[in-house]
């Protein structure tokens, strides 16, 4: 009689652990997925840019050669594939800097992307320009990733929560999010593309508080094989960090430019 007794406690307890792990609230799940979701894209870009800054630094006349080389502004920094993290172009004078900038705690995710980008600010935010063009360009860094099928159902606050947390409440780290209209010029806008129809969805912030992306990269973001990030969006949701390096002055907007045409942006 006492076996059965413990035996039906044991069984009790088993069954009691199983049903508790299933009736977790949602954000014991989410919320750490996506903190390390965006702790890692956070981290990369971080090192991107700071192994760019090095590399400029040391010989700057390579630096800008390197950038020189493509023509539509669209500069290969570093990515994640086959879970290492490696480049695209093996002429990446950069890319020696951005690794040993990489921190132990660091683990590739795969599919994450940082790219330098320039912006023509004369033509608009629509347009590239050639990188080692200072006067006319606008440099960007950008680190995006999708986010993996089984997070992408989570509930948006919880998600914007977890980032902020991870990211200590930066705006330049978010969710790709499309914008109801083109961003106007106000008094109050600075450092914007003006025209820009996706932005950066960060926790905390009002959207008119918001960094947004020139469509001139949410069109042609590069992905794996010949995909582009405008051919993704918004049907499918994508993290980023973006900062904006040099060619804005104070209170400096870039302007609209003609119009752009991509899937992200019908």
């Amino acid at each position: 009689m006492f076996f059965w007794m413990m035996l039906a406690s044991l069984m009790g307890i088993v069954m009691f652990g199983t049903l508790h792990d299933k009736t977790k609230p949602a954000e014991d799940f989410s919320l750490p997925a996506y903190e390390a979701l965006a702790l890692n894209l956070y981290q990369q870009h971080m090192f991107v840019v700071y192994g760019f800054q090095d590399a400029q630094k040391s010989n700057k006349a390579s630096t800008e050669t390197y950038l020189g080389t493509k023509g539509d502004g669209i500069v290969p920094l570093a990515s994640v594939n086959s879970n290492a993290l490696t480049t695209e172009d093996s002429s990446n004078f950069v890319f020696p800097f951005i690794t040993r900038r990489v921190p132990t705690t660091y683990r590739p995710q795969n599919g994450t992307y940082s790219y330098m980008f320039c912006i023509n600010k004369t033509s608009g935010q629509s347009t590239g320009v050639i990188c080692s063009n200072t006067d006319l360009g606008v440099r960007y860094i950008v680190t995006y990733r999708a986010i993996p099928p089984r997070y992408s159902g989570a509930d948006k606050a919880l998600a914007l929560r977890a980032i902020a947390s991870a990211t200590a409440g930066t705006r330049f780290v978010g969710l790709i999010e499309k914008a109801s209209e083109a961003l106007v010029e106000t008094p109050e806008t600075t450092h914007q593309p003006i025209g820009a129809h996706y932005y950066v969805l960060s926790g905390g912030y009002a959207p008119a508080g918001h960094v947004y992306m020139p469509d001139y990269i949410t069109c042609n973001a590069p992905l794996l094989g010949s995909t582009t990030l405008g051919e993704k969006l918004p049907g499918e949701p994508y993290l980023v960090a973006l900062t904006i390096l040099q060619g804005l002055e104070q209170n400096e907007n870039i302007p609209s430019g003609s119009s752009l045409s991509c899937p992200a942006l019908q």
